[in-house]
């Protein structure tokens, strides 16, 4: 973690979909999260290549402390499955992935617990009639 992150911080990256369903995935956590987020311009796709079989990542961070309860969760739909997989300390991993349920259907992949951080991998895709 840079000095700026602390441990109320969590690492969300995107595999597995485009600029619009990151982008989905996204606002509906700066909407759990506002100004928790990471700015527009700061996110990152990393390993991004041009071409057939080309993979991105996308990458931001987000601030567990900013969370505020919602009414109805609302997302546009995914136009597919997104692998998700969130790093941080155990509880504010915990909370961006109730958040992230709140909105999409989620299948849990894994856990792989450390020392003092958490690694979870979350299969996201669109609620059936969204």
């Amino acid at each position: 973690m840079s000095g700026l992150e602390t441990a109320d911080h969590v690492s969300v990256h995107l595999s597995g979909c485009g600029t619009a369903d990151a982008g989905v995935v996204f606002g509906a956590l700066e909407a759990a999260f506002p100004g928790g987020t990471e700015p527009d311009a700061s996110r990152s796709a990393a390993g991004q290549r041009t071409g057939e079989g080309a993979a991105t990542m996308w990458c931001t961070v987000v601030d567990a402390r900013t969370r505020t309860p919602r009414g109805a969760p609302s997302a546009a739909p995914l136009t597919g499955a997104v692998v998700a997989d969130l790093f941080g300390a155990a509880d504010p991993v915990r909370q961006v992935e109730e958040e992230l349920a709140a909105v999409f259907d989620v299948e849990h992949q894994g856990t792989v617990p450390g020392e003092h951080e958490l690694e979870v991998r979350l299969r996201l895709a669109p609620r059936p009639g969204a």
